[in-house]
């Protein structure tokens, strides 16, 4: 496998990157720190703040929602996923584009459910999701510990009672001393799923570190034969990247990708990245 970023637009308006997805012929962006999305068009990349609730402005790290995860069902609903990390991080919002309207809910059973199947001292930190079929697969951000993958009913999104249905840690390497961790995933066919992993030097979900580097990678094959492999991502000047990657929406045919960064920093804007992919398909 290989990735480079070949270029990279400030995204006005949108700080904290945190989710990615594709829908139709624009991009949703998620942001961390507020209860506002970003609808960007393409391929003129022109956005179009979406308020979610109150007046979508940023928030403190303390009562932040912290969505960071976006997933949308076969019926068109789009559901962004608060990390779980703390209590009060465990709403989860449910968009319907077709009747313009917004629903949050907070789901702390789900996070909780998590946290007890992975045998965490603290809230889990969950970072992306996919859905196959009828399962829901969250992915946790490992600090401390690995990162790992939690199939749950699809249903739990609608308040059906949580059950893991398969549970599997995934075990990254590290760049320059600094372990990698999962921040978001995207399926790309039956049992393949291409996820974004940065190395950043914290000692848990909550601190921000320096980032010393990011990757691409592949899960592959059934829950229970499941393999990995990843690739670091190079950034436009050819030197590996630093940008903590957390959200990702892939092309179709798998040779290219959006990405939105996280600069950790709230006087400076996310950015859409354009990654060049090979070795996926």
């Amino acid at each position: 496998m290989e990735a480079r970023i070949v270029a990279a637009y400030p995204l006005e308006g949108v700080r904290a990157g945190s989710a990615l997805l594709r829908v139709g012929a624009r991009l949703l962006a998620v942001q961390d720190d507020a209860y506002c999305a970003c609808w960007v068009d393409l391929p003129d990349l022109q956005g179009t703040q979406f308020v979610l609730e109150a007046d979508g402005a940023s928030l403190p790290k303390a009562v932040k929602p912290d969505f960071e995860a976006a997933v949308r069902t076969a019926d068109g609903a789009i559901f962004l996923l608060g990390s779980g990390s703390t209590r009060q991080r465990t709403a989860i919002a449910r968009l319907s584009l077709s009747h313009a309207s917004v629903v949050i809910v907070d789901m702390p059973q789900i996070y909780d459910c998590v946290r007890r199947t992975l045998d965490l001292a603290k809230g889990p930190n969950i970072e992306g999701a996919v859905i196959e079929g009828d399962v829901l697969r969250l992915f946790h951000r490992g600090t401390a510990t690995a990162s790992a993958s939690i199939d749950l009913p699809l249903g739990v999104l609608e308040g059906e009672r949580p059950e893991v249905l398969a549970s599997h840690w995934i075990q990254l390497e590290k760049l320059d001393g600094v372990p990698l961790s999962v921040t978001d995933a995207a399926m790309v066919g039956r049992h393949r799923t291409l996820f974004l992993a940065v190395a950043e030097d914290t000692i848990d979900a909550i601190t921000d570190g320096p980032v010393v580097g990011c990757a691409v990678g592949l899960l592959t094959g059934p829950p229970d034969s499941r393999q990995v492999r990843w690739c670091r991502v190079f950034d436009i000047d050819g030197r590996p990247s630093r940008r903590k990657l957390e959200g990702v929406a892939v092309d179709d045919d798998l040779r290219g990708a959006w990405v939105i960064t996280d600069p950790d920093d709230p006087d400076r804007v996310a950015e859409l990245c354009r990654i060049d992919l090979s070795g996926v398909r």
